[in-house]
């Protein structure tokens, strides 16, 4: 959504305040009881500008812009925040892919996954190419660590196969028949 013609030099603190006692404090447009967060959400969400302006009364074009400019710097704090809680890598913490990803055909059908887990590291790496940062996956995924992720990160740019397993292993685990290799 562009801003409305001479609002390009907007502050939404022109437009949203904070006042105790209408909705617990949080950020609404001046003068209403409309939350700003709730018009940004909206704005996420695909709706446009005169949609918002048409059912929400009280507000204008120039509201709306606020509320966006409002939400995005929100979403751009907290992002910040999240990447200041991620764990600087040293060399010391940077994951070596062959000690963290396995490949065992009782495990997600010999998919390369996280040792110790049942997450595969096409799941990792999917959710990264989706636009996931490192911080969602270790929240969606807390038995997880950020060496974790660069290890399945590592294997993927190897280019290795996404399995090790062959059709006949796949027929033996199916028929319950399957027994592990075992290492000489």
């Amino acid at each position: 959504m562009t801003a409305p013609k001479g609002q390009d030099n907007m502050d939404w603190r022109d437009r949203i305040e904070s006042v105790p006692g209408v909705l617990e404090g949080k950020p609404v447009i001046k003068g209403t009881p409309i939350a700003a967060a709730l018009v940004d959400r909206l704005l996420t969400r695909g709706y446009t500008a005169e949609a918002i302006v048409s059912n929400l009364l009280d507000i204008t074009a120039e509201d709306v812009e606020a509320c966006r400019r409002y939400g995005e710097e929100q979403r751009e704090r907290e992002h910040a925040e999240l990447v200041r809680k991620i764990p600087k890598r040293t060399p010391e913490k940077t994951a070596n892919w062959e000690d963290r990803i396995v490949c065992d055909p009782a495990i997600l059908v010999g998919k390369p996954t996280i040792k110790g887990t049942r997450i595969s590291v096409e799941l990792v790496t999917d959710r990264l190419a989706g636009g996931w940062t490192v911080a969602d996956v270790l929240d969606s995924y807390p038995h997880i660590r950020a060496e974790d992720v660069d290890a399945c990160v590592k294997y993927k740019a190897t280019g290795a196969k996404l399995s090790n397993v062959s059709w006949a292993d796949i027929d033996a685990i199916m028929d319950g028949a399957y027994r592990p290799k075992t290492k000489p």
